[in-house]
This record gives structure tokens, C-alpha cells and sequence, in this order.
């Protein structure tokens, strides 16, 4: 009698074989191969944009005021900053305020303005300070816009002005605020507050009197703002 061991264990093999096959298969995997690994981690820092300021009174030492102004004498007022941020920054000084910044460039060549920046110099200069807004006749008092200003064209004070760029991390400077009454002012002067808005008399005594509506005030609220290099605020 012949033993029927052998074809048994045959048809297993074949059958094992064949289930080690659809495996490999359904995973995906079709030989063995050899791998080695390693491992890391990805960090960083983030940078920072900041400025530290100073020479002034109020929470962040900005509050400047005029003395004493009178025709035909400059004043000054200054304040400090340094950069305490980690890259290089511009350096920008803003006038948020619509009813204030106009008051200014409403008078014309009634008042001069100088910006100057310790390291950039003179970054601004006009000595008619006038916006163009048309007058209740339908006029204005500017031909051109022009830098510096002249007896017929205007340069107002813009709502953003840079200052400096490119300040280096801990680097330091100041800027300066010049400002002039024309000596062809007359009256007898104060006490009064210097840039008092809205602006509803033109330098020649014409009403304007849609700025009768604006907010009240005086002086003229800025902003020292410090952005990356290339970027305005």
C-alpha cells in the first residue's frame, strides 16, 4: 500500500505559497530590501520689529510741545528712538488724524515745517503748507504741488512720512520738528493753542464751513511706527 503522506504535504506547500503571495500582493510589497534611517528636528526663531522711543513726556515719552512761538522764529522739538528689534527696520512717523493734519496744511504760507531725521537729514520741508481743499467759492490757493513749497505751490505734510531706512538692530537717532510762523502773520497773538482744528478760516479769513463738523482740538497727534524694511505701515 503506497503512502499518501507526500502529495498531502505538497498541497499544503503550494497552498502556503500561494497565501504568502496574495500578501505580498495586497501590500504592496514585492521584495525585501535593505534601509538604514536617521532623525531630526526642524526649529527656528521668529524675528521682531520694535522701537523704543524717548525725549518726550506721556506712556510712550512722545508728548512734544512748542513754547513761545512767535512770527518769524523757529522752533523745536525732538524725541529719540532705538531699534530693538532683530532685522533692519524703516522708521515712519504718521498723522492719524484727518481734521488735525488738515489744520496744519491750511496755513499755507502762514507756517513753515521742517522734518529732519539725525542720520537721513531733511526728510521734510515746506513753506506753503496747503492740501489744495477747495474753497466755499470753489477755489483754491495752489497751482502746482511741489517740494519745499512756494508762494504758488503747494507741499502739504503727507499722512505718512519716512523718516529712516534700513536702521540696524540697536542702532539709535532723533528726529526733529521744525516749525515757523510766517513773519507776515500780524495780530496780537495768543494765548492760544498752536494747531487748533477743524480749520474753517483760510489763511486769508474765508469760511470754510464743512470743517465746521469735524472734531475739535488742538496740536497734532502722530505716530512713531517701525516696519520691516520695504513695508509701509
Amino acid at each position: 500500500m503506497k503512502s499518501r503522506t507526500p502529495k498531502r504535504l505538497l498541497a499544503l506547500s503550494v497552498t502556503t505559497v500561494a497565501a504568502l503571495g496574495l500578501a505580498a500582493t495586497a501590500s504592496g510589497v514585492t521584495g525585501a530590501y535593505f534601509s538604514d534611517t536617521k532623525a531630526g528636528t526642524i526649529s527656528g526663531t521668529v524675528g521682531s520689529v520694535r522701537i523704543d522711543t524717548y525725549g518726550g513726556t506721556g506712556d510712550d515719552d512722545l508728548n512734544l510741545a512748542f513754547s513761545n512761538l512767535m512770527p518769524g522764529e523757529p522752533k523745536n522739538v525732538t524725541f529719540g528712538y532705538t531699534s530693538q528689534g532683530t532685522g533692519s527696520q524703516d522708521l515712519w512717523l504718521t498723522f492719524p488724524s484727518v481734521p488735525a493734519l488738515h489744520a496744519l496744511n491750511n496755513l499755507g504760507r502762514f507756517g513753515a515745517l521742517t522734518v529732519t531725521d539725525s542720520s537721513s537729514g531733511a526728510v521734510f520741508y515746506s513753506a506753503n503748507l496747503q492740501d489744495g481743499r477747495t474753497r466755499a467759492d470753489g477755489t483754491n490757493s495752489c497751482g502746482t504741488f511741489a517740494p519745499g513749497g512756494t508762494p504758488t505751490n503747494c507741499w502739504p505734510l503727507p499722512p505718512k512720512l519716512l523718516v529712516r531706512s534700513n536702521l540696524a538692530p540697536g542702532a539709535s537717532g532723533s528726529v526733529t520738528i521744525t516749525f515757523q510762523y510766517s513773519s507776515a502773520l500780524t495780530g496780537t497773538g495768543g494765548p492760544a493753542a498752536w494747531n487748533s482744528y477743524p480749520a474753517n478760516l483760510f489763511p486769508g479769513g474765508e469760511a470754510f464751513g464743512a470743517d465746521a463738523a469735524l472734531p475739535a482740538g488742538s496740536g497734532l497727534p502722530y505716530r512713531v511706527v517701525a516696519t520691516q524694511a520695504g513695508q509701509t505701515p
